[in-house]
């Protein structure tokens, strides 16, 4: 059951979805309330997070590779839609590419967004050639 506080962050998202600050301020308040997985969902939804998913072992930490093994890195999905697509096609099976199912977890991590630079580009057009060239700036002194 939502408290007062937060009856008026949805009132507010309700009346106008694309408000950036309140979704952010909203995201704070539910950090605030040990609720990190909601929190970065309105990140995502304000445009300054996007979420990532991996499948991992619990026993030892390493995730599925997308190859049917487990590494340090594992593969990625963006959407936990894919995740739950992927666990569709091996639902029949009491094993999870070798693994009991309940030594099976999806971790979620949290990717900031932020704009560092923009490159410009160019379209250079020769004869029956056509190029496109992304100019990215020379490296500084080190």
């Amino acid at each position: 059951m939502a408290d007062a506080e937060e009856r008026g962050f949805l009132a507010a998202l309700k009346q106008d979805a694309k408000d950036v600050t309140t979704r952010l301020a909203y995201a704070d308040w539910l950090e605030e309330h040990d609720r990190p997985y909601e929190a970065m969902q309105q990140r995502v939804k304000a445009g300054v997070s996007e979420a990532r998913f991996k499948v991992r072992r619990k026993s030892d930490g390493l995730f599925y590779d997308g190859r049917g093994g487990w590494s340090s890195k594992g593969k990625e999905w963006r959407q936990l839609a894919h995740v739950r697509a992927h666990f569709t096609s091996d639902a029949w099976s009491p094993r999870y590419y070798g693994v009991k199912w309940q030594d099976v977890e999806v971790v979620v991590f949290e990717v900031r967004v932020r704009t560092v630079a923009a490159l410009p580009v160019t379209r250079k057009e020769e004869r029956h050639l056509r190029q496109v060239t992304v100019h990215e700036p020379k490296p500084g002194p080190s």
